[in-house]
């Protein structure tokens, strides 16, 4: 297998981020009237997409890139450490992202239930940080390739088939609510890990059969397989999904549906596919792909930050501009936002490979200095 073959995941994982900013500027940004037009069912279906095709493409990397240091993992090497470190720093952002206010003061002191509430809500970072310390331990603990298969495949399925009945449960009974989020769609827990851990668990077992067929050259052979998975499953379990929800009012919620995850995850093949075929045709994906999708954690949070803090004038830039753009407006936001993301993710890609330990140095300032300006205010 060339390595330059795994641009794909970069291409992959690059959309998704970039239609991800997309997804955040117009849901907070663009008109709410205008959700009631036909073509936004059209943009949502797409924007659904991104989630799993992120969580997706989070456990596919793993196991594209731990697979060579199992050996590492096990003895407890630097690797081990490094992959340990950008779990719990994933899990950090996800929490971070959602703190009340940047002020120990304000928020002891003027915080309230509802922003707690916020704080403790599990997005699709700690849904990936979560599933990714389960396949982690998951890869030390289980020596066999066979066996570590058949529980990842079986915590998929336990992920997805039972979720409706998941979903009833009050699992504040049994733990505390910041835990109890993880597991259903509570207060404003939008990722609980009940279905979505099965996009990661379909990741982890795709990425293996591409290793697997990789040995012997037959990844096209495998992706063209995918691509009619892919079809098969998006043509029959969406339009399925639809007809029973719309019409035969058998359930209002899709998203614990099996049908909701089949479906996406035939559109995630689908998108996998395609990325495979363009890298194949074209090569290296373009620059505008190729740097936010390997600094992905830092466009999120800085896009995120650059969305939501109050540093402008001490208001954010959608309480500048709050659900009141229309669409081409949204668009140009979405844009310019990521144009400021480009340049950031290209300068701090270039330092951390010219300088060997500039990321380590760089994060953890940040997080002291941060530390203590939190401390102070």
């Amino acid at each position: 297998m060339k390595k330059g073959r795994l641009g794909f995941v970069d291409l992959m994982r690059g959309l998704a981020m970039l239609v991800m900013i997309e997804v955040h500027v117009v849901n907070s940004m663009m008109d709410v009237a205008l959700r009631n037009t036909g073509w936004f069912n059209y943009l949502n279906f797409i924007n659904g997409l991104v989630a799993p095709s992120f969580i997706f493409i989070s456990g596919f990397a793993f196991m594209l890139a731990s697979q060579a240091k199992l050996h590492l993992f096990r003895e407890f090497r630097y690797d081990f450490w490094k992959q340990s470190g950008r779990i719990v720093l994933i899990w950090f952002a996800g929490y971070m992202l959602h703190i009340p206010f940047f002020s120990y003061y304000k928020c002891t002191n003027i915080a309230t239930h509802d922003h707690w509430m916020k704080f403790f809500s599990i997005d699709v970072l700690q849904c990936i940080a979560l599933g990714l310390l389960v396949i982690f331990i998951l890869r030390l603990a289980v020596k066999s390739d066979r066996a570590f298969l058949v529980v990842v495949t079986l915590l998929g399925i336990a992920a997805v088939v039972p979720a409706p009945y998941y979903y009833a449960i009050n699992f504040e009974q049994w733990f505390p609510f910041y835990i109890a989020m993880y597991f259903t769609p509570v207060y404003y827990t939008i990722f609980p890990i009940f279905p979505w851990f099965g996009f990661m668990a379909a990741g982890v077992l795709c990425a293996w059969v591409f290793l697997k067929v990789s040995k012997s050259g037959g990844e096209g052979l495998f992706m063209r397989r995918l691509l009619f998975i892919g079809l098969l499953l998006a043509v029959v379990s969406l339009p399925l999904m639809f007809y029973l929800k719309d019409y035969m009012k058998l359930f209002s919620d899709v998203k614990p549906n099996i049908l909701f995850f089949s479906g996406r995850l035939g559109c995630v093949f689908l998108i996998l596919s395609f990325s495979y075929y363009y890298c194949e045709w074209r090569g290296e994906p373009s620059a505008v792909i190729l740097y936010p999708s390997r600094e992905s954690l830092a466009v999120y949070f800085m896009h995120l930050q650059l969305l939501h803090r109050e540093v402008w004038w001490g208001r954010s830039i959608i309480q500048i501009y709050p659900n009141s753009l229309g669409f081409g407006a949204s668009i140009a936001a979405a844009l310019l936002v990521i144009a400021v993301m480009l340049p950031m993710a290209r300068v701090w890609n270039y330092l951390k490979m010219k300088y060997r330990y500039f990321g380590r140095i760089a994060v953890w300032s940040m997080i002291v200095f941060g530390a203590v300006i939190f401390m102070l205010r």
